[in-house]
């Protein structure tokens, strides 16, 4: 990650991130120490403390990395005159993110650190986002904004709602997928749930069933 805006630039706080970012995503954050950082980054253990306090905030850096990957992402998912395809598309896009990062999805939802987890997580319906990060506030309200063409004429606080139940659901099945759970049937389970989700919100069937097989096939 690049160096906040109005700071300097720091060639050796980006190299450290740089080398987390690595070993988070190749090993795991359970590889992640200030040691093996220091030594990755060809740098000294004061280097990491100097710059960031603790190896947790370090950790919370390649979070935020993640959710602005994980952003771009769904959006890659492109937008269209249909918004049920859209969001269809949005939560194969997010699956695949999952499926194919795995540690760095999970430390992004399941990292716990007092450097970073505390002031970062918020209630959803008092703030309006589950976080208060940044890039994870952007990545969130790309799903919203999404969900929002699907249901109209939801009230903020009934699509907060349903942002958070879609959420939930996507988010639940790439972390049984991550965990080998769904091997041999991610696609179909994919498929059942995202058509589902959208019969949910008011999608005919056949409507659902044909939006997700068109994306699935231009997905593909």
């Amino acid at each position: 990650m690049s160096a906040r805006k109005g700071e300097t630039p720091d060639p050796v706080r980006a190299m450290l991130i740089e080398s987390a970012y690595r070993l988070i995503t190749q090993e795991g954050v359970e590889a992640l120490t200030v040691r093996r950082l220091a030594k990755e980054a060809d740098t000294s253990t004061m280097a990491v403390y100097s710059r960031f306090g603790s190896v947790g905030a370090v950790a919370g850096e390649v979070c935020e990395r993640g959710f602005v990957e994980f952003a771009d992402a769904l959006r890659s998912a492109g937008s269209s005159d249909d918004p049920v395809a859209d969001l269809i598309g949005q939560g194969l896009a997010y699956l695949r993110f999952a499926t194919e990062h795995p540690r760095l999805y999970t430390l992004m939802f399941q990292y716990a650190s007092p450097d970073w987890t505390s002031s970062k997580r918020t209630s959803l319906l008092q703030h309006g986002n589950p976080t208060d990060s940044n890039s994870g506030r952007a990545a969130f309200l790309v799903m919203v904004d999404a969900l929002r063409r699907v249901t109209p004429d939801d009230a903020e606080t009934e699509l907060l709602i349903r942002a958070g139940a879609t959420w939930s659901m996507v988010h639940g099945l790439a972390m049984l997928s991550i965990a080998g759970h769904l091997t041999g049937v991610h696609d179909l389970v994919a498929r059942s749930a995202l058509i589902a989700l959208v019969v949910g919100y008011g999608t005919p069937p056949e409507d659902a069933e044909r939006a997700f097989d068109d994306v699935a096939s231009r997905q593909a």
